[in-house]
């Protein structure tokens, strides 16, 4: 059976890529405001930087294009760049050298990709560089989770970045970054780094069921915090070549957590907010994210199609349910930083239009796109045998 078409025409995967992104564009990514969806924070945007989770949203959706073929989309992403490069808006990219803000450079990197702009390449590639540059004392810090300068270096000088905080989001924001480096130069040293660094996390962090505790001191399975480790995992492991050292052990990490989701996931095709506990509300990033690991396993060959396939499915219908006439998501968790208590992750606000819900649709149907693109190429990867 083949899982990436014949969906019906009101939940086209193309047609619901190209709404979220319009979506974006009616907003500038620092002032993340879309229409009749979530209005922020002051950690996504409000113009003083632009959001990890609006970076991947940005991201993917020009992935999303390519893979449709919508030049005019693309053009319009690419074009809603163009003000970063000088001037004020460039003002609001992130100066501090942090996980969650170089991650920026993923953007212009796809825009080098797509355009072979050397300006989007020399900037892109500028943050991932900086990701393993040696730490100084006076690097500019932010404003919340400054790691210490003598931690920073402990972990440089062991040949991992210095922007290692063995937080689970971590994985995603060195991974997407420095594989959008590789692909942009080809040069194995960004792959290679960055899949080592994965290896870490996976030996520090995964727990014997195949998930990870949101911290330490948080010893709850929080869906989008698992949701970036599967998400990284799944990234690694379509580029890392067969013979890479890396590969094993992130395979290995990958169809572990894989099994416990498959187990997690609800008869409508949901996770929880909490992953284990069937008293938890149903949450919208988390799904797409775990829903986007399990296409591109079924996609690529490493799961079993008939148990993951119809998986992924029945996520994207739930998800694309809940999505509105503008293209917000709804019921994804408000940002979350670790807690120490059920009642705290049960309680927390849920949004629509959420960037980091948004992004997640975005990376399920980019896996979707990519495998019926693969078919369409006479790799038919994706059926049953």
């Amino acid at each position: 059976m083949d899982y990436f078409s014949n969906f019906p025409a009101d939940v086209r995967p193309e047609s619901l890529s190209a709404r979220i992104a319009e979506q974006f564009l009616s907003t500038s990514p620092d002032y993340y405001r879309p229409e009749n969806g979530y209005r922020g924070n002051r950690g996504y945007g409000f113009g003083r930087e632009i959001q990890y989770s609006v970076v991947s949203l940005w991201a993917n959706a020009l992935e999303c294009a390519r893979l449709t073929g919508d030049k005019a989309l693309e053009s319009r992403l690419v074009a809603a760049w163009e003000p970063y490069y000088g001037g004020a808006r460039a003002m609001v990219l992130p100066k501090f050298k942090h996980v969650d803000f170089t991650v920026i450079g993923a953007v212009p990197l796809e825009i080098a990709l797509l355009t072979g702009d050397e300006r989007a390449r020399a900037l892109g590639l500028g943050y991932a560089d900086q990701q393993w540059e040696e730490p100084k004392p006076d690097d500019p810090p932010p404003w919340y989770n400054a790691t210490p300068y003598e931690e920073r270096l402990a972990w440089w000088r062991q040949g991992y970045s210095d922007q290692t905080r063995l937080w689970i989001d971590d994985t995603y924001m060195i991974g997407f970054l420095q594989t959008q480096a590789w692909r942009v130069t080809g040069d194995a040293k960004y792959l290679d780094r960055s899949a080592r660094e994965m290896a870490l996390y996976l030996d520090r962090l995964q727990r014997p069921n195949g998930l990870f505790f949101h911290a330490p001191d948080a010893p709850f399975f929080w869906g989008r915090g698992n949701g970036w480790m599967a998400g990284a995992m799944a990234l690694f492991l379509r580029f890392l070549p067969e013979g890479s050292e890396w590969r094993p052990r992130i395979m290995e990490g990958y169809l572990k957590m894989m099994a416990a989701l498959l187990k997690c996931q609800r008869e409508d095709g949901m996770w929880g907010q909490l992953i284990d506990d069937p008293g938890a509300w149903a949450e919208s990033s988390g799904t797409g994210m775990f829903a986007s690991a399990f296409a591109d396993g079924v996609s690529h060959g490493w799961l079993d199609a008939a148990a993951y396939g119809p998986a992924m499915r029945r996520a994207y219908f739930a998800l694309a349910a809940r999505m509105d006439e503008w293209g917000n998501v709804a019921g994804t968790s408000h940002g979350l930083p670790a807690q120490q208590t059920r009642e705290k992750y049960i309680d927390h606000p849920r949004v629509n239009g959420d960037s980091h819900g948004q992004a997640a649709m975005l990376w399920l149907i980019r896996a979707i796109l990519e495998a019926r693109k693969a078919q369409e190429a006479g790799n038919p990867r994706s059926l049953e045998s």
